[in-house]
């Protein structure tokens, strides 16, 4: 029995060397919190819809991973310095080009909607915007347009700032701001934790989410090829493959 044991601890100790000896790195994986998407359980693991798809196609490629949820300026630093391999994310912070390449495949659609009080009527946006003030969350880059938009002075708008998604959604609803513009998840789970009703909103922009990957892995060409080859593999066994936010 001892020496069946010892045989099978050897031969795990040699599969364990033939995948290292197969170039397939481990993976530092980080994600945003987004509720429902990707969260910390009671425990202290990283789960959600959004990282078991991920998991799944990093599984098919066949790359170990390690991964964590961290904000959003300590995914930028380790993207640009490598310490950060991968982030499913949008491909909208200024600055990052140079340091990541992306996948090809979509892995969803994140949803950016600017909500505003009950009882008022429907902004147009962004006509209705003009010399109003707009609540914004701090190290969220929205996109180009949006940054554009909100510093144009032709629309004297006042922006203001709130450093989480539930202190914004508490500023609108009290009257300290005309409008919110944030991430559709983000708000529906601040809205859940602050046990509040929806709030209404007009669409402002769907962005499509991929895998951005650091240029500073020295594996990214080829971690982006497996990705995306691993994740058609999916594709065409059926697997659920888009999570929305």
């Amino acid at each position: 029995m001892r020496n069946a044991a010892i045989g099978l601890i050897l031969m795990l100790a040699g599969l364990g060397v033939l995948r290292a000896e197969e170039g397939k790195p481990e993976v530092n994986l980080v994600f945003l919190g987004f509720a429902g998407y990707s969260e910390l359980s009671s425990s202290g693991e990283v789960v959600g819809r959004g990282v078991e798809m991920v998991e799944r196609i990093f599984a098919e490629a066949g790359y170990p991973i390690r991964k964590s949820i961290l904000p959003p300026a300590r995914i930028w630093r380790g993207l640009e310095n490598g310490s950060i391999h991968a982030w499913p994310g949008i491909f909208n912070k200024p600055g990052l080009i140079e340091h990541t390449i992306q996948t090809e495949r979509d892995l969803g659609y994140v949803g950016i909607n600017l909500y505003y009080l009950p009882g008022r009527a429907p902004p147009v946006w962004p006509d209705d915007l003009r010399n109003g003030s707009v609540i914004t969350i701090t190290n969220y880059t929205y996109t180009e347009e949006l940054r554009n938009l909100l510093a144009d002075p032709s629309r004297n708008l006042a922006i203001l700032r709130s450093n989480s998604h539930t202190g914004a959604v508490k500023m609108l609803r009290q009257g300290r701001g005309d409008y919110l513009l944030d991430y559709r998840s983000q708000v529906q789970s601040a809205l859940g934790s602050l046990e509040m009703e929806p709030l209404p909103w007009v669409p402002v922009v769907e962005l499509p989410m991929r895998l951005l990957l650091s240029r500073h892995s020295g594996f990214a060409e080829q971690l982006k090829q497996d990705l995306d080859e691993a994740f058609d593999r999916l594709k065409a066994r059926d697997a659920q493959m888009e999570v929305n936010l």
